[in-house]
């Protein structure tokens, strides 16, 4: 479900951005390395066994002691076994490339919410400031309970009255965009 940006616009001024709303969570792929097949070979059939490249592509690999005596090879149990654990997935970038290819381990891209910051405002200066934007940028957000009357907004400290100690960073996506701003969590 995708949420939207809110505003509230007269003598009270609200904002609440979101993102899409998802429960589960999401991943990257990042670059371990390339993977020694012949090391994978020899764990697994021998010291005599040896990486053997017998078609022009990814999927050209065997292993080999002798022209007669070849065995498959699993790419992805060759990354386990260099890469330990984290190692999720072999792929080859270019199939027409039999040394292309890597180990892929798994990361978790942090998870990145809206921030309300009139409660905020309410908690630390009192029931009679809400948050208003006084320009056109990011920084540009204030608690104000009058025109004269202004203080500063912590938005991370906004970020963790609102979702909790999950959150270890507040950012503004976009500097030019007064609303992007993202309260950053595992």
């Amino acid at each position: 479900m995708l949420k939207f940006v809110n505003v509230v616009v007269g003598s009270v001024g609200i904002l609440m951005v979101s993102l899409p709303d998802s429960s589960a969570a999401t991943y990257r792929d990042i670059t371990l390395g390339g993977v020694n097949l012949t090391a994978w070979c020899q764990k697994q059939f021998g010291k005599e066994f040896k990486a053997k490249l017998i078609e022009k592509n990814a999927g050209g690999w065997t292993c080999e002691q002798s022209a007669g005596n070849r065995r498959p090879i699993s790419v992805k149990n060759a990354c386990k076994m260099q890469y330990g654990k984290r190692a999720y997935k072999a792929k080859a970038i270019r199939w027409s490339d039999p040394y292309s290819w890597r180990c892929f381990a798994r990361e978790r891209v942090p998870t990145m919410k809206g921030v309300d910051l009139t409660p905020w405002c309410k908690k630390t200066y009192g029931e009679e400031f809400k948050a208003k934007l006084i320009g056109k940028t990011a920084g540009d957000w204030t608690c104000e309970q009058s025109a004269g009357n202004r203080r500063p907004i912590l938005v991370k400290s906004a970020c963790r009255l609102q979702y909790g100690k999950k959150v270890y960073d507040a950012k503004a996506l976009n500097w030019n965009d007064p609303y992007s701003w993202k309260c950053m969590m595992p």
